[in-house]
């Protein structure tokens, strides 16, 4: 799947559209001209058109669902009985009828998909891999991989990193980062552009310190990318301390029955410790999770934007 950031201010159902089918987003500004139906589209409402007008048990059947099964069920039922009391032409010219209409409407739904719709309407609001040069949509992909590292956490989601509000400050960083390397691959290309054309000294000292200026910012830029790694990193070696605590803590609530267990077999001093050691085992565990979970904790304090 492509990689795409969004702005965080779209509506949440053109997120989720556009987030789970990128590729259909459209490569350029302009409507296509009928809507983006072609001849093919033609080819392919014709036949179905023409089911619906004589066959229609046959379209409920290969769509198998109640919304179409039942509708070309009755349909059915009433070009037959055309057919039984007004006779094969009334049956035939009735068909026709309904063929043409399904063939508009079928021909409507055609053309460009929703997601591509939004896409025109959200020009400029979505970034994705493939609109930025190669060294600014590996920087993209960095930024998407380790902020998808947090969000699907299990540490996020059951609140241990508080006091930092990733769902609605991650989304914010990693679209910040998303619009400044579309501006440095648009001056990149601005660069080979002029780089491409006759060059003179002048030109040239211009074009080296632009370019040492995109150095820089890249760096920068970079430097941003790797905070947010680090709290990705971090969270993930909390939660494997969390899950192994998790797991600690199951077992812990079944100590009464391993006691018990263990009080028929062994001696009463040897049970105790045996139970004992797995409470500090868990103690330990639990030390250690809060030391990890406070290193998350504080990588992820650094990308908040101070005030003032």
């Amino acid at each position: 799947m492509s990689v795409i950031v969004l702005d965080p201010s779209l509506p949440e159902g053109h997120r989720r559209l556009m987030a789970t089918q990128p590729e259909l987003l459209p490569p350029a500004p302009e409507r296509p001209a009928w809507g983006g139906r072609t001849p093919g589209d033609v080819l392919t409402v014709l036949p179905q058109s023409a089911l619906w007008g004589f066959l229609p048990l046959v379209v409920g059947l290969v769509h198998r669902g109640r919304i179409v099964l039942l509708p070309g069920l009755l349909l059915q039922a009433a070009v037959l009985g055309i057919w039984i009391r007004y006779g094969f032409t009334t049956f035939f010219l009735a068909g026709l009828a309904v063929q043409a209409t399904a063939f508009l409407v079928l021909l409507a739904l055609a053309g460009e998909s929703p997601v591509a719709g939004y896409g025109r309407r959200h020009r400029g609001r979505y970034v994705t891999a493939s609109m930025l040069e190669p060294l600014d949509a590996a920087l993209l992909e960095r930024t998407v991989a380790a902020t998808a590292t947090v969000l699907r956490s299990r540490l996020d989601r059951d609140g241990l990193l508080d006091g930092i509000a990733n769902r609605v400050i991650l989304p914010r960083q990693e679209w910040e980062i998303a619009e400044t390397l579309t501006e440095l691959t648009r001056l990149r290309r601005e660069q080979a552009g002029a780089r491409s054309g006759r060059v003179t000294e002048r030109i040239s000292a211009m074009l080296e310190s632009q370019e040492e200026a995109l150095k820089v910012a890249t760096r920068a830029l970079a430097w941003r990318i790797s905070s947010l790694e680090e709290y990705a990193r971090r969270t993930e070696e909390a939660e494997e301390v969390y899950a192994e605590w998790r797991t600690l803590q199951d077992l812990a609530d079944d100590g009464d029955a391993y006691r018990e267990l263990l009080s028929r077999t062994v001696r009463d001093d040897l049970a105790a410790g045996e139970v004992g050691e797995l409470a500090e085992r868990a103690e330990r565990l639990e030390a250690s999770l809060r030391e990890s979970v406070e290193q998350a904790r504080l990588a992820g304090l650094t990308l908040i934007p101070r005030e003032g």
